[in-house]
């Protein structure tokens, strides 16, 4: 008998540490007019963003634009989530992706708001980060593919002290504590060369080569 209640003991501790706790449980953002959700994992009938293929893109009159993205997150028995943030990188598909979180972009989103049950929800809207700024232009007439990665962070309070709860692919809900440990989403694009620039470069390649046979 004593076996069975100190049995029946240790599963209510175990559902209440379950219960007791923060975590995210969906990221979602806008790019170019269509959004999706970061992970396969998350609630949604969103095109997912990890593994997707943006498209591609002619710099100078193309655009890749995220106008959108939020974060869901769980609180409960005193635990909180706050401090919203979305970390985004551009990169060349053929680099690593990195661990580091100098090497990304935040933009804060504040604290979120209660969506009932505990959770909450924060959001920015009316966005305009430019997914092309700062990659340059790629020598023509070479075809470019570059990489976003994109990690979800919220603060989180739990036992007493502060830390970072952070959506990637290796923990996508509740979202990872350590940066070392994350994997981002990651979608890829495409830069393609201005049909004219592309021109331009090829007549350049036949006069070379006609002023070497000379």
């Amino acid at each position: 008998m004593k076996l069975k209640n100190l049995i029946a003991g240790f599963a209510l501790i175990a559902t209440s540490t379950s219960f007791g706790a923060t975590g995210i449980f969906g990221g979602y953002l806008t790019v170019s007019g269509i959004k999706y959700k970061s992970s396969s994992t998350y609630g949604g009938g969103e095109p997912t963003f990890d593994g997707a293929n943006l498209g591609n893109i002619t710099v100078g009159s193309s655009s890749l634009v995220i106008s959108q993205f939020e974060t869901l997150t769980f609180q409960n028995s005193g635990h909180s989530t706050f401090e919203f943030a979305f970390a985004y990188r551009v990169r060349l598909a053929s680099s690593a992706q990195s661990t580091n979180p100098s090497d990304f972009a935040f933009v804060g989103m504040g604290n979120g708001v209660t969506i009932g049950g505990g959770d909450e929800k924060a959001e920015v809207t009316g966005a305009t980060i430019n997914l092309l700024s700062g990659i340059g232009t790629p020598p023509y007439p070479t075809t470019t593919v570059y990489a976003v990665d994109i990690i979800h962070k919220a603060g989180a309070y739990e036992g007493g002290s502060n830390f970072e709860r952070l959506a990637n692919v290796n923990n996508p809900n509740p979202g990872g504590t350590s940066w070392a440990g994350t994997d981002a989403f990651t979608a890829n694009f495409t830069v393609v060369p201005e049909p004219s620039a592309a021109l331009l470069g090829g007549l350049g390649g036949l006069l070379l080569l006609r002023r070497r046979r000379i």
